[in-house]
C-alpha cells in the first residue's frame, strides 16, 4: 500500500486559532450617496482556512435605516446591513442613531427585523444577509449573503468593507470596525515528525540503490 507523505498526514488534523483585526476609522459616511465609504485593508495571520467569522461595527450620529453595508474577500461576500428596519409600511427603516453591533451567523436576531426603531443599538445580531437592491429591501426579502460564505477561505490578503447612506438626512460616522476570525492553522512540524521524515528519505534512497 502506498503511504502518504508525512506532511500530508500532519495537515489532515489542523489545530484551530483565532485572530482579530481592528481598524479605527472615524470617518463620516457620505449622506445620500451610493459612492459611500469604501475601505480596503490587509489581513495577515497564521490561519489558512476560516471556520467562523464575526464582524463588529461601531457607528454613531445618523439614521440606521439609511445604511447599506457589506464585507468581501476573495469569493466571500456578506451583507451586514441593508436598510435595517425597512418594511413596506415603514420605508425609512430604523431611526436608531448609533450601532455597536457584533454580526455573527449564530446570533439570535436578524438585524433587519430585530433592530429597535430609535436610540442606541448594541448586542449580537445575525447579518442582514439580504443581497437585494437596497431600494427594495424589506424584512421578507430573501437572505443569502451570510458570513458563512467565508468559511473555508484563506483569510490572508485584502478585504473590503463598504458602507453607504442611501437617503437624505442624518449622517452616520463609522468610528471603527473589527474582524474576529477563527480558523485552522498549519502546525509547525515537531522534532519527531522531522526525524521520521528524514528516516523515510534515507530508506527511499537506499531502496533506489539496490
Amino acid at each position: 500500500m502506498k503511504q502518504l507523505p508525512f506532511v500530508l498526514l500532519a495537515l489532515m488534523n489542523l489545530p484551530s486559532q483565532g485572530a482579530t483585526v481592528i481598524s479605527v476609522v472615524g470617518l463620516p459616511v457620505p449622506d445620500n450617496s451610493p459612492i459611500g465609504l469604501s475601505i480596503t485593508f490587509p489581513v495577515t495571520s497564521t490561519i489558512v482556512s476560516i471556520t467562523e467569522l464575526s464582524v463588529i461595527l461601531d457607528m454613531s450620529g445618523g439614521w440606521a435605516g439609511d445604511l447599506y453595508c457589506y464585507i468581501s474577500h476573495d469569493s466571500g461576500f456578506s451583507v451586514l446591513l441593508n436598510r435595517p428596519g425597512r418594511t413596506l409600511s415603514a420605508p425609512d427603516g430604523s431611526g436608531a442613531s448609533s450601532l455597536l453591533v457584533s454580526f455573527a451567523d449564530s446570533g439570535l436576531l436578524d438585524i433587519h427585523t430585530g433592530i429597535t426603531n430609535d436610540g442606541d443599538v448594541s448586542g449580537v445580531f445575525q447579518p442582514d444577509a439580504r443581497a437585494v437592491d437596497p431600494a427594495n429591501s424589506v424584512g421578507t426579502s430573501p437572505r443569502t449573503a451570510y458570513l458563512s460564505s467565508f468559511n473555508g477561505l484563506n483569510p490572508n490578503g485584502l478585504w473590503s468593507l463598504y458602507v453607504a447612506d442611501l437617503a437624505t438626512g442624518d449622517t452616520m460616522v463609522l468610528n471603527s470596525f473589527a474582524l474576529n476570525i477563527v480558523g485552522s492553522v498549519v502546525p509547525e512540524p515537531s522534532a519527531s515528525l522531522l526525524a521520521a521524515a528524514g528516516v523515510g528519505l534515507v530508506l527511499r534512497r537506499r531502496r533506489g540503490k539496490e
